[in-house]
């Protein structure tokens, strides 16, 4: 009997590594099962928060111009460098196209990230101007590449409290949305404000604790002048020694009992130092019939770049109000009205540049620096104002087609940090009049047709800067200048 047992036992433990190892291999195979099912749900629930679309818009536009020519050597008078001869000119057919994809994701609940690509090009075109600030790098025409206008992270810290950082959505403020056939109120300044592509931080206070729909919103932005000498950027974060330009500001967003859904949002923002940009100027100097190498400029020594840049050339302030308000008593009318007064305060210090001095020979250019390019009031009084209004009306019937028509004034001295938009011009910034009217007819939840007319009615010379008043008589000369802009545009939301 215990021979039995021993035989017994002596095989049970011979069979013990086949049984563990046949265990073992089932197990591996159920858990690598498992891992690959929660390999599968984790990528869904990621892809759950990420949220991809794309908008394309073609477009077809025709210009008429009446004002200065662009050549800047095209002059009647050849010792006044602001002399341009008048123009006409007619450009019966432009095609455009644009492509946005636009990128959100919330990895956590308290954190979302956003951004968007675009591309935007004449057709069959890849030309582009030497020079486009970085606030305006998706709005001119060039190569088919895709560049970034909006970046972002929204962090929220708290229930009350939003931390915003990055280049924000500027563009797409209130009452953008009604021209581009939607009514959603944008978490950003109006386009009263500010209309282009710029790097900010931003606190969102969410008041309605205390008031129903209050927002209070602060922002801060600060360009940063480095060391031109450093052309490849290898010591990026030395300066030229011109002090940041830095914008402090902040608005109050917040809606109107019994008025329906609208909303007011007031604004200010100051600039303590209105630091200047490095601009090219064309050189008064300059012949371009003598120019043998036919270069493109500045290669052809026809632009002047500055030779000394001042530390401020003043301080700025801005105060604004905007109103908007959906769906007027049921009516199908939308309706808005924007106005913000600026103050100017120039320190009289100009952007210099090696200016040529007359002489008896003129085959002896000698030069001497110069202050040229001074803060956009000179002279003035400081103050400023812009006028901007609007409605849209959707007729109710078919899918909704809608009417619009916008108006905006400038005065004589308006510093504008608007940019150019897909239409190619710049209506907000304009010191002077812009008449805006649309057709916009729904196809469906994608697609849309618009057809627009555009006038502009521009009086003076537009920009933070202008020249030198003793050579021009103000820092904002006179600059007759009428566009007409007749537009289709065929948008998909894909």
């Amino acid at each position: 009997m215990p021979h039995k047992i021993f035989v017994a036992l002596t095989a049970l433990i011979a069979a013990i590594p086949t049984a563990s190892w046949a265990a073992n291999s089932d197990l591996e195979q159920r858990l690598s099962e498992v891992e690959e099912r929660l390999d599968q749900a984790e990528k869904k629930t990621i892809l759950d928060r990420i949220l991809l679309s794309g908008e394309y818009r073609t477009t077809l536009s025709t210009f008429v111009y009446r004002g200065p020519s662009p050549n800047p050597y095209d002059l009647t008078d050849p010792s006044d460098p602001l002399s341009r001869r008048r123009i006409s000119d007619t450009t019966e057919e432009v095609w455009s196209h644009r492509f946005r994809l636009n990128l959100k994701a919330e990895p956590l609940e308290s954190l979302r990230f956003t951004a968007r690509l675009v591309m935007f090009k004449h057709f069959g075109d890849g030309d582009a101007p030497p020079f486009i600030p970085d606030f305006a790098a998706t709005r001119v025409p060039r190569d088919s590449g895709l560049r970034f206008d909006q970046v972002w992270i929204d962090w929220f810290m708290f229930r009350w409290l939003a931390l915003s950082a990055g280049r924000i959505a500027y563009s797409e403020g209130n009452p953008n949305e009604l021209r581009e056939n939607s009514d959603v109120r944008r978490a950003t300044w109006g386009l009263h404000m500010v209309d282009g592509e710029y790097e900010t931080v931003n606190l969102t206070f969410d008041m309605t604790q205390i008031l129903d729909n209050l927002y209070l919103r602060l922002f801060y932005a600060s360009w940063f002048n480095d060391n031109d000498d450093d052309v490849f950027g290898a010591f990026g974060f030395l300066s030229s020694g011109t002090d940041n330009l830095r914008i402090i500001g902040g608005n109050v967003e917040l809606s109107i009992p019994g008025l329906g859904r609208n909303f007011v949002q007031a604004g200010y923002y100051y600039v303590p130092r209105f630091r200047p940009f490095v601009i090219p100027i064309p050189d008064p100097a300059f012949n371009p019939n003598s120019d043998a190498t036919h270069a493109p400029a500045p290669l052809n020594d026809s632009l002047l770049f500055p030779s000394k840049l001042p530390d401020s050339m003043g301080a700025y302030q801005n105060v604004s109000l905007l109103v908007e308000l959906y769906d007027a008593g049921g009516s199908g009318l939308d309706l808005f009205a924007a106005g913000a007064i600026g103050l100017i305060d120039p320190n009289g210090r100009g952007i210099e540049y090696e200016l040529p001095v007359p002489t008896a020979d003129p085959s002896n250019v000698v030069r001497r620096s110069r202050p040229f390019l001074f803060l956009a009031s000179e002279g003035d009084s400081g103050t400023t104002y812009f006028l901007y209004a609007g409605a849209r009306y959707t007729l109710p019937f078919l899918t909704g087609p809608k009417i619009g028509f916008e108006f905006n004034y400038g005065s004589r001295y308006w510093i504008s940090f608007a940019q150019q938009t897909d239409q190619l011009v710049n209506k907000l910034a304009v010191r002077g009049k812009a008449y805006e009217a649309y057709l916009i007819v729904p196809v469906n939840d994608h697609i849309f047709l618009k057809a627009t007319y555009l006038h502009i009615d521009n009086d003076y010379q537009t920009g933070f800067f202008g020249p030198n008043p003793t050579l021009a008589g103000s820092t904002a000369p006179r600059y007759d200048q009428r566009i007409h802009n007749f537009q289709l545009v065929l948008n998909a939301t894909l």
